[in-house]
């Protein structure tokens, strides 16, 4: 199928607006099945029919289109042909605005900023194509920037009178503002445990204030977000139009008290690093749970209380959490986060209990921060060789280390154009001070920087990048601990490493005895376990490819990895970045994208591929290779 003569719209677009369509790759590779593209010059015909309307609505009225059907070399394959012949436009010659108000509100409302720029941005303009599909438009632009102002009762016109031999057009617009009103009555309607008054106070409206849209849609917004809500609608009831505009809102809560249980596996990369591969015997590893118990409208004033339970072989949790949603606007909110937590990482295993306070202000809906304080105490307990292990134990039975944090940190959120992550940016900074009145056991600042853009190169073709670094600096320790540290690698770092294994490591020695037929038996294993830094820096650029034209919500991703962590921060070489390439498959489920990846080390070191002193080679030909599966993107 082609079309030929369209100067003005591409060949995709007016495909978009027609009934028949040429076979799918999919369809053509399954040659045997032609059902379904059956050619019918019937709809032929109404296509000819749809490409006039569509090119009439956007003011080519004298618009011809005909159409020819020619046989390929199999008589059953058919070429369709579409001709059109554009002819020329009607444009607009002159626009004539009539604005219908009183003449105090004709001042101000012809000397708004806002107005103004409507004016100058609209669709329709002197010399411009006259296109009748964008009166909608138009009209919702007039209307939209008057009830910003205040006019909730506003009504706009558009009246065109055409020459068609001369190919022009005169405009008429009229906007009839009527009467500047301001809030007034707030009703609540719907079953709710929330008091009428907390309702009103979240929505953010204020009574006497001038009606504005935004604040219409933002209250619903608003009310919508409470974690009390399920359904939440903000409208204008049928009212006399004065100067006072009373508003309903419509609420449906959720239950009170609800439970939620989840499953899921994961760590794999993490099983197949630490034993080899994944067996009957180690499977149970990957296996993850979690139960949450929820009770919303606490004391009934809108707050919320939790418990949660999560388990995994590397992470067990139990933690509650307080919610008070409204501090003191809709846009503030104070958590409080008690938690008990055990984490058996790669190179150590740390026991934690503590509190999180959060102060959360969402200042737009483009910028978001936090701003927290933390007090835990941990007991973190480093992996050791035997040898080391007997060589401590002499002059230091206990080698657990028990340490204190007391921290604040602030975190900033930004986002520009985000649109489900086909395009748009996020910028998220982030601060840590520890120890900042000597209360502390170790004293650090912490930073961060994490940039991510989203570009949509077609329907089908995403561009993601990310960039992100770090550093600890102001520590006045020489050593910190390893949970306080900065890692690299995994799947959602740079592919190719196993989790954090990317990066300075030392060497742990494990000896084994056992008696095999009555003789003592020793055996000695070797193996790398991540030291961390106070630097680091990764990037990541991946190309995802939807598969929906041959199997829908199949996707595939190709991508280069890169980063390092450093000891220190005066180590710092971007010369030793090292990098990870590879691809992998995508789904979307009901649960969000499965992702299985495939990375390859591109500049190992001899850590890297399990090379250990000695000429001790344990890596063997896979040893470049890492498979990551897991749920969600990368980033």
């Amino acid at each position: 199928m082609s079309i030929e003569g369209n100067q003005r719209f591409e060949d995709v677009v007016i495909k978009k607006r027609i009934a028949s369509e040429q076979p799918s790759v999919w369809k053509k590779l399954t040659f045997w099945n032609r059902s379904g593209y059956k050619l019918s010059e019937t709809e032929i015909r109404k296509d000819v029919i749809r490409i006039e309307r569509f090119y009439q609505r956007r003011g080519f009225n004298d618009v011809e289109v005909t159409y020819q059907v020619e046989s390929k070399r199999k008589e059953w394959k058919k070429h369709v042909t579409f001709f059109v012949t554009e002819n020329l436009p009607i444009r607009i010659e002159n626009i004539e605005i009539n604005l219908s108000a009183s003449s105090k509100d004709s001042v101000f409302i012809s000397e708004n900023r806002d107005f103004n720029s409507t004016l100058r941005r609209s669709p329709y303009r002197e010399g411009r194509i006259y296109e009748p599909i964008e009166e909608t438009e138009v009209i919702a632009r007039f209307e939209q920037s008057l009830k910003q102002l205040g006019y909730p009762y506003s009504n706009t016109k558009v009246e065109a009178e055409t020459d068609s031999s001369a190919k022009k057009t005169s405009l008429l617009i009229t906007a009839e503002a009527g009467p500047r009103a301001k809030f007034d009555s707030i009703f609540v309607e719907g079953e709710t445990t929330l008091s009428d008054e907390l309702i009103v106070r979240e929505s953010g409206l204020k009574t006497g204030e001038y009606f504005n849209e935004s604040d219409m849609r933002n209250a619903q917004r608003e009310v919508f977000k409470h974690h009390l809500f399920r359904l939440a609608l903000v409208s204008i009831p049928d009212q006399p139009q004065d100067t006072s505009v009373n508003v309903l809102l419509r609420v449906k809560e959720l239950p009170l008290r609800s439970v939620q249980l989840k499953f899921g596996a994961g760590d794999f990369d993490r099983i197949v690093a630490d034993d080899g591969k994944i067996t009957e015997s180690n499977f149970l590893r990957a296996f993850r749970t979690q139960a949450t118990w929820v009770y919303r409208n606490v004391r009934g004033k809108g707050e919320q209380f939790s418990t949660s339970a999560k388990y995994s072989f590397y992470d067990r949790k139990l933690s509650a959490e307080y919610l008070f949603p409204y501090v003191y606007n809709t846009k503030s909110s104070i958590n409080i986060n008690p938690f008990y937590q055990f984490r058996d990482e790669r190179s150590y295993e740390i026991l934690t209990a503590g509190i999180i306070n959060t102060f959360g202000y969402e200042y737009s809906r483009n910028l978001t921060g936090t701003f927290s304080y933390e007090f835990a105490i941990n007991d973190e307990s480093n992996v050791r060789s035997t040898s080391e292990q007997q060589s401590v134990e002499q002059v230091l039975p206990d080698s657990l280390l028990s340490y204190n944090v007391s921290s604040f940190a602030l975190n900033l959120y930004y986002t520009k154009n985000l649109r489900r992550g086909r395009r748009g940016i996020i910028i998220q900074p982030f601060l840590e001070f520890s120890g900042l009145f000597g209360e502390s056991t170790f004293s650090f600042n912490k930073a961060s920087l994490d940039i991510r853009k989203y570009s949509e190169i077609n329907r089908s073709l995403v561009l993601a990048t990310r960039v992100r670094g770090g550093a600890i600096y102001s520590a006045r320790q020489d050593s910190l601990p390893s949970d306080v540290k900065y890692y690299v690698g995994g799947t959602n770092s740079v592919r190719g490493w196993p989790t954090q294994f990317l990066g300075p490591k030392r060497v742990v020695e494990t000896v084994t005895n056992e008696t095999v037929d009555g003789v003592e038996v020793s055996d000695t294993t070797l193996r790398y376990v991540p030291v961390g830094g106070r630097a680091l820096f990764n990037f990541n650029v991946e190309f995802r490819k939807s598969l929906n034209g041959l199997i829908k919500g199949f996707g595939m991703a190709a991508f280069l990895d890169g980063g390092q962590v450093w000891r220190r921060t005066r180590d710092i070489n971007f010369e030793n970045l090292q990098f990870g390439v590879g691809g992998g498959l995508r789904y979307e489920s009901p649960i969000g994208p499965v992702r299985i990846d495939i990375g390859y080390k591109i500049n190992p070191n001899s850590q890297d591929l399990q090379q250990f002193p000695g000429g001790i080679d344990r890596g063997g030909r896979f040893a470049r290779w890492d498979i990551h599966f897991t749920i969600g993107q990368a980033f």
